[in-house]
């Protein structure tokens, strides 16, 4: 269906932005175990998504919304059909599921994840 589950932000100064977030909003912040320069932030108790604050290297869009979808190929498919572009090869993630950046017609990146299982 394409529900939002996850936000990234991206960061020139890694520990600055890490700073602020945890002491402007209380997120809890863990280095990835996959990504380099890439911060797992617990959000909070309650309704809402998670996040996490990455290098601008890998992306230099400030904010990427993630979504999830049934089926990452199909959905790279309909992506391109639509007037958009599928940018990277779906990667792999231990537990977490398939994953790829894309775009739409007017350049911006949304992440698109297919759950593990």
């Amino acid at each position: 269906m394409g529900r939002i589950i996850h936000v990234e932000l991206t960061a020139a100064g890694l520990d600055a932005a890490a700073e602020f977030y945890t002491k402007a909003f209380g997120w809890q912040l863990t280095p990835s175990g996959f990504v380099d320069g890439y911060l797992v932030a617990e959000t909070g108790a309650g309704d809402g998504i998670d996040a996490a604050i990455m290098k601008r290297e890998y992306q230099q869009q400030p904010a990427i919304v993630w979504l999830e979808v049934d089926d990452l190929d199909a959905t790279c498919a309909a992506v391109v059909a639509a007037g958009g572009t599928a940018d990277h090869e779906a990667q792999e993630i231990p537990g977490v599921g398939r994953l790829s950046y894309v775009r739409d017609p007017e350049g911006v990146v949304l992440g698109i994840r297919q759950p593990a299982g």
